[in-house]
């Protein structure tokens, strides 16, 4: 796990001025990677490099990036790890490869090598890379399927930017503050930016499970997808067991412990957690465990930390268990928001849990994040069909679902939420209803809080990117059930769950790890989710046979914290609470440090929100 930086020129060449953004960008990212920093600048100029290190694999010297291989052609900076790079290797020695290191970066120099992109679906685990082919002048820049590691980039002029934190970018990085509308209407919509979008107009992310090459001798071609989610969800296998769900997590669990430093486990009271603990426990024996609860919570139903501990002493773990209360939550708070890369309404949670692993000496923990997709975990699962089938059964449904909404808002103003009074209109199809259940604001909503042109402009790009993806495409004769998986793991997991994982994460140089959120995994459970019999949390419960009766019977909840209530002073932990929060966040991201641009460009350098042209209304 590490940061990543790179700039390529796409005319002429890249000068002092350029290495010295490279080296600032590896020293924003620092965090990343505080256990050392490397910088690589081709002879002709086209391209500089820069990499900060967090060694977990090949932690010696051997180790270093960016990394060249034996014969010189390719250079690389990887952030992430290849957890199945061990049997890549002896298959590529087979082919007549060398290799020099014991390291899964120069694995994955010589797959791309003898293989060319097609070696891009043969990885297991989780990346984000750039590399450089000196032969053919080519630059690569790769995302693992799921996104689990992030890449993002900025053209200025005739030079291309890529780090692995878009505020790295916005901060060091010669381009525009300017701020994009259809991030700031999707953040209020989703409670994170989706993508194709980030906070900043001029900084995109290069999408999950693409691969994009560029050349400076020809025009840039636009990134293409060679992974896809959904058409995993598509039925083409026998209804699932225990037994076959327990064999496709503990291969797993077991790759995902590949390291050369301790493992441990974030271990809740909930099912996916205990799972991965359970299954961790087994290969390594030894194993450290950590729950994160709140003394607010104490003694209460909310407390996770009883059954959690529970749950450790049942494997054998070496358990603790951290409390957080008010005063240390509020000297954390401006660390958080200065941490924090894209304003987001989650990862709060997994900041404070991996500051408290980072001070236990762990640089790696695996998380249960992604069991809820794959298995149906979400509320989402039982209320979408639920809307569906009450849009199926009211005749008339949108003409009501207007009135509804009109009434409420003209004679009731604040009695129903937007949500309550929307139900009718969005009840129609299931993109509608997963909107619906996933919205911070509705459209309606949002009027309140961002000004009207902002508005316009920002749900009309919103939409436009919509209308080009294709996530239901390929499910529409499908179950439900796995058009809703899709959903959950192409968007929710995707944009705003396994972003939060890495930089909340990467704050305190904690490497995260998800072994539900595994391209082999997905393979083997998501034709399932379309069968007959699909994957469920029961079959975790039976995975997990000598585990506390109490955790067997725990209800599934999502991680509950009194930190929203904290920092807003909002009694409600509900909708408005969680409304209150997504505003603090979006004031929050407006107030960055002070952007160091080293040069100066042909554009102005701008931040939006300065002045009565701001996209934020007085009263949010």
């Amino acid at each position: 796990m590490c940061g990543i930086a790179a700039a390529l020129a796409l005319g002429g060449s890249l000068d002092q001025r350029h290495a010295d953004v490279i080296a600032r960008l590896n020293q924003w990212q620092a965090h990343r990677g505080p256990d050392g920093e490397g910088l690589w600048r081709a002879e002709n100029g086209e391209v500089i490099l820069g990499h900060r290190r967090l060694a977990i694999i090949d932690t010696g010297p051997s180790g270093i990036q960016p990394m060249m291989d034996v014969t010189g052609r390719w250079i690389i900076v990887l952030n992430g790890e290849i957890y199945n790079y061990r049997a890549l290797r002896r298959e590529l020695e087979m082919h007549g490869r060398r290799f020099v290191t014991n390291s899964d970066t120069e694995v994955l120099i010589n797959a791309i090598a003898q293989w060319g992109e097609s070696a891009l679906t043969r990885l297991r685990g989780m990346f984000a890379f750039a590399l450089w082919d000196q032969r053919e002048r080519e630059f690569w820049l790769a995302r693992d399927p799921y996104g689990i590691k992030p890449l993002y980039m900025a053209h200025t002029g005739n030079v291309m930017w890529v780090a692995s934190q878009a505020r790295a970018l916005a901060e060091c990085a010669p381009v525009s503050g300017r701020r994009d509308a259809a991030a700031l209407v999707g953040f209020h919509v989703w409670g994170s930016v989706p993508e194709p979008f980030s906070w900043w107009a001029d900084i995109c992310p290069l999408r999950a499970g693409h691969v994009q090459r560029i050349s400076p001798r020809r025009a840039n071609l636009p990134s293409r997808q060679y992974y896809s989610i959904p058409e995993h969800f598509v039925r083409a296998a026998a209804p699932s067991t225990p037994e076959f769900v327990r064999s496709v997590l503990t291969d797993s669990v077991e790759h995902h412990l590949v390291a050369d430093t301790d493992v441990g486990v974030f271990l809740s009271a909930g099912l996916d957690s205990n799972v991965i603990a359970s299954l961790a426990a087994t290969t390594m024996g030894k194993l450290k465990t950590i729950t994160l609860a709140f003394r607010e919570y104490e003694n209460t139903p909310d407390d996770e930390a009883p059954i959690a501990e529970l749950a450790a002493k049942a494997i054998g773990s070496e358990h603790m268990t951290v409390r957080i209360g008010r005063d240390e939550f509020d000297a954390l708070l401006a660390d958080f928001f200065r941490k924090m890369d894209q304003p987001t309404i989650d990862g709060l949670n997994t900041y404070l849990i991996s500051r408290a692993a980072a001070k236990q000496g762990l640089k790696v923990v695996l998380s249960g994040l992604g069991g809820d997709e794959l298995l149906g975990g979400y509320p989402s699962f039982e209320q979408i069909p639920r809307l569906l089938r009450l849009g199926r059964a009211v005749p008339g449904r949108p003409r009501i679902g207007r009135f509804v909404e009109r009434i409420s808002r003209e004679f009731f103003p604040g009695l129903f939420s937007s949500k309550l009074a929307s139900v009718f209109s969005h009840s129609g199809n299931i993109l509608d209803a997963y909107l619906l259940r996933r919205c911070v604001y509705l459209k309606e909503a949002l009027d309140m809080v961002l000004d009207k042109n902002w508005l316009d402009e920002g749900f009309a790009r919103l939409d436009e990117a919509a209308a080009q993806e294709s996530v239901l495409q390929s499910l529409r004769d499908e179950p439900v059930r796995a058009q809703i998986a899709a959903l959950e793991s192409c968007r929710y997991l995707s944009n705003q769950l396994l972003r939060d994982a890495d930089w909340a994460g990467m704050a305190h140089s904690v490497e995260i790890r998800v072994p539900f959120v595994d391209r082999v995994v997905l393979e083997a459970l998501g034709p399932t989710v379309a069968s007959s019999r699909p994957p469920c949390k029961a079959d975790l419960a039976a995975v997990l046979g000598h585990l506390p009766a109490a955790l067997r019977r725990r209800r599934k909840t999502g991680f509950t914290t009194p930190a929203r209530q904290w920092a807003t002073g909002e009694v409600d932990p509900g909708r408005r609470g969680l409304e209150h929060w997504s505003n603090l966040v979006a004031r929050a991201m407006r107030t960055s440090s002070a952007r160091r641009i080293p040069f100066s460009l042909d554009r102005v350098h701008e931040d939006s929100d300065a002045g009565a042209a701001g996209p934020f209304r007085e009263a949010s």
